[in-house]
């Protein structure tokens, strides 16, 4: 994907840019969302034999955490269990303000916008970048 956008001309290919842009930052979010989501089940011991949207717990549920997309609602739960600083998550030390910011808009419904700022590709790709340490965060956290 980067090759591709590496290839591509900003000021003539912008639908295209725009789009592996978007795509990038849409899965990158994914990306986030499904590592801590794996990191409460695993950490908390929930049964890999059960079917996920029976958490039920005290602390953190389903219905009112992890069925949601935006990750202000279940973050605060991996953040309980993990000591060790998380990027983005728990620790913004020296990370750029643009990229703290598509951290705190990201939502599932990004991948229908096309509000995408060509000339701030860096952040998309640092973004990237940042929830590849996110997995390998959680990944020297979890048990399984």
């Amino acid at each position: 994907m980067f090759e591709k956008f590496r290839q591509l001309n900003r000021d003539t290919d912008t639908a295209k840019c725009k789009y592996l842009l978007l795509n990038l930052y849409y899965l990158s979010g994914y990306i986030i969302e499904c590592i801590v989501k794996y990191g409460i089940y695993d950490l908390i011991g929930y049964s890999k034999d059960k079917e996920v949207t029976k958490l039920n717990n005290k602390e953190i549920t389903y219905k009112d955490h992890i069925r949601f997309h935006k990750f202000e609602r279940y973050t605060e739960h991996l953040n309980k269990m993990i000591s060790s600083p998380i990027p983005l998550i728990n620790n913004v030390e020296g990370i750029d303000k643009k990229v703290i910011q598509l951290y705190k808009k990201w939502d599932v419904e990004i991948r229908y916008s096309y509000d995408i700022k060509i000339s701030e590709y860096q952040h998309y790709i640092s973004f990237y970048n940042y929830s590849k340490k996110i997995l390998k965060s959680v990944r020297l956290n979890v048990r399984g």
